[in-house]
């Protein structure tokens, strides 16, 4: 399967760039037969599995849309906490700041193998492979959808999608005006502000964030972990004429960490600084027959000052990242569109107390191309891949294959086959610690390969309007190959080695029924079996049985089974009711010293609305209770002392008023 994927893939991607060179003129009915079957559907239109605008019927990935109707209903003050909604995605906290999201296990602290975007910009950032929740300059209100991939998708978003894609889509600045502000306060001393301001004047539209939030973390006296953020975050779109567009967003944050454990001498309390900041200016051409050009070019800096390490005194850490995109959507005929472009993207990486020698700086450039072709009324053909030189030494091809078939208009089977590619972090390929690191050092010594995946599905998509009902589920099997891992060195500190390989078998299934005016529910339903086997051996032959211990545990770094169900409840024209329930089964994640415990959480929020939300004199009173049961379920624990760190009921108040 392997070999013959490969080759199918090699000629595929020489058709599909060549076809870019010889394409017909585009006819008029292109964008008809494409919109008239979106019609038929009543699927939410998404844009980030392909780079074209589809029905979730016709994507060529498994896809959770996350509707900003759902995001309000939650209540989340955390944007991470919503991923709860997403079959087979776990959420997991190792402090009250530091949320770490990842899916189909394989999982750690850092969630290396899950690329995060926001309006198309990369928040996957170096030197350890992460996603910093806490310190993106971005308000939860401020989000229009979240798009989620499941599944590998290299072919159209690049390494680090070997295990999906989250794609946040911020509300337009067209989309809001007024004022409004929101003051939320609760337990584990919870304070949030925000206050927003949105306008238009001639040929701009404009919005302005600026935000607050605050609590003190888990009610643990082992950890110093509450937090402090700050931010602002702009947007501002300007129409020179009714073809061009050009975007432009800024944001920034700044914010205090509390850190440390008892009993922990490398830990003692102390507070540490961050601050993040990005620029992002996007032009857009909108042509005839739907064709478009976009380029887009962003700049994000992330800053990270600990002045009080024991022994050493300060860790000051600084990222910078710029990459520009082009890309370019064309019609070929009345059947078929492509979407191609490149990108290059710099990161800079100055972290003194990891890397020994000059700070690395990765430059890594890509190519891709995207085919939707309608072979038939029924039947859609979605190929692409991206060829991608990583920067280190490597050159990877990325090819996915996804054929969609309209059994009838509202129910469709998707067949689909990719190979995504994960290429080592920093901290990995180059790491030199001059400080023990949770009390280890690390030395590494390069020369480690990309991890890569080759993922295969079966889904089926229905619609049964009568009912009001959806239906999504795919069964899936997912082989990664050559997982990067720690490998003991000569001299006692620990290096990196690819070292062993994952299966990951399993269904997924979301059902969503809508009745009513604003009343809905959401079923999530997960079940995973995963195997591992090692693909080398430990440098040091003695230290193979720690590496046993890691394949032994390997079925049990997933949940055998894991759900969610969230009903919203429209009860009168002024109130809405929301519960949620979360379900995830025992499960071992990687450094964690013991398992976590099951999970069966609910989340309740009622609220009481006057006038429209949107607009002036319109506001809501909420009230929400986070594990309102108080399920004594366990988060990550890599310490002794934070075994058994538990979150406890939490309850806070929210007011919003718009002017």
């Amino acid at each position: 399967m392997r070999h013959g994927f490969d080759s199918l893939a090699g000629y595929a991607t020489v058709l599909l760039f060549g076809s870019l060179f010889f394409a017909p003129q585009a006819a008029p009915a292109a964008e008809e037969v494409q919109s008239e079957q979106a019609y038929l559907q009543d699927l939410p239109v998404v844009l980030s599995a392909s780079r074209l605008s589809q029905p979730i019927s016709e994507a060529p990935n498994a896809m959770t849309v996350i509707d900003r109707d759902t995001i309000h209903a939650s209540g989340y003050r955390n944007v991470a906490d919503l991923f709860r909604l997403v079959p087979g995605m776990y959420v997991g906290y190792q402090d009250g700041y530091s949320p770490f999201v990842s899916y189909h296990g394989s999982t750690d602290n850092y969630a290396r193998r899950m690329q995060v975007l926001i309006d198309g910009r990369s928040v996957y950032l170096p030197p350890f492979g992460q996603v910093d929740w806490a310190d993106i300059p971005l308000h939860i209100d401020d989000i229009e959808r979240i798009e989620v991939i499941r599944g590998p998708a290299a072919a159209s978003h690049g390494a680090n999608s070997t295990q999906g894609v989250i794609n946040i889509i911020t509300r337009d600045a067209s989309a809001v005006r007024g004022g409004s502000v929101s003051i939320s306060k609760g337990e584990a001393a919870i304070s949030d502000t925000v206050a927003r301001l949105a306008g238009a004047e001639a040929d701009v539209d404009y919005r302005l964030t600026l935000g607050e939030r605050s609590d003190t973390g888990y009610a643990s006296k082992v950890m110093n972990d509450s937090s402090s953020t700050r931010l602002a975050n702009f947007r501002a779109n300007y129409r020179p004429n009714t073809t061009d567009s050009i975007d432009i967003q800024l944001g920034y944050s700044e914010g205090t960490r509390g850190i440390g454990t008892v009993g922990r001498v490398t830990e003692p309390f102390r507070d540490i600084q961050t601050r993040s900041d990005f620029e992002q200016i996007e032009w857009t051409r909108a042509m005839q027959q739907g064709d478009e050009i976009k380029l887009r070019y962003y700049h994000i800096t992330r800053h990270y000052s600990d002045t009080a390490i024991p022994a050493i005194g300060t860790d000051v850490v600084s990222v910078q990242r710029d990459e520009v995109e082009l890309q370019h959507i064309l019609a070929l005929g009345e059947s078929n569109r492509v979407v191609w472009g490149g990108g290059t993207r710099t990161d800079t990486l100055d972290d003194p107390l990891s890397f020994a020698r000059p700070a690395p700086t990765t430059r890594q450039s890509r190519l891709f191309a995207h085919d939707e072709w309608r072979i038939t009324q029924s039947a859609i053909l979605n190929i692409g891949t991206m060829l991608e030189n990583d920067g280190l030494g490597h050159r990877n091809n990325s090819p996915r294959l996804s054929l969609n078939y309209h059994v009838t208009p509202l129910d469709t089977v998707r067949i689909g086959v990719s190979r995504a590619y994960r290429t080592p972090v920093a901290f990995e390929e180059y790491s030199n610690t001059q400080y023990a690191v949770g009390g280890k050092q690390y030395t590494s010594t390069g020369g480690l390969r990309p991890e890569r995946i080759l993922s295969r599905e079966i889904a089926y998509i229905g619609e049964f309007p009568a009912m009001g009902m959806t239906l999504d589920s795919r069964i899936y099997s997912d082989s990664l190959s050559e997982l990067i891992f720690l490998d003991p060195n000569p001299d006692g500190s620990l290096g990196f080695k690819n070292l062993y390989n994952i299966t990951v078998r399993g269904l997924e299934s979301t059902l969503k029924y809508r009745w009513g005016e604003g009343s809905s529910v959401i079923l999530n339903y997960a079940h995973q079996r995963m195997s591992c086997n090692a693909s080398a051996s430990l440098t040091l032959a003695a230290y193979n049985s720690l590496l046993q211990t890691y394949i032994d545990q390997c079925p049990r770094m997933v949940p055998l089974d894991s759900g969610s169900i969230m009903l919203v409840e429209q009860v009168t024209q002024d109130v809405a009711f929301t519960i949620g329930y979360f379900n995830q089964g025992t499960l071992q994640l990687l450094d964690a010293l013991e398992p976590q415990k099951q999970m069966n959480r609910v989340d309740i929020r009622i609220a009481r609305s006057f006038g429209n939300l949107e607009k002036s004199g319109g506001g809501e009173v909420a009230l929400v209770v986070q594990n309102a049961f108080q399920d004594n379920y366990t988060e990550f624990a890599n310490t002794p002392q934070k075994s058994n760190l538990i979150f406890d009921r939490r309850t806070y108040l929210t007011a919003t008023i718009h002017f």
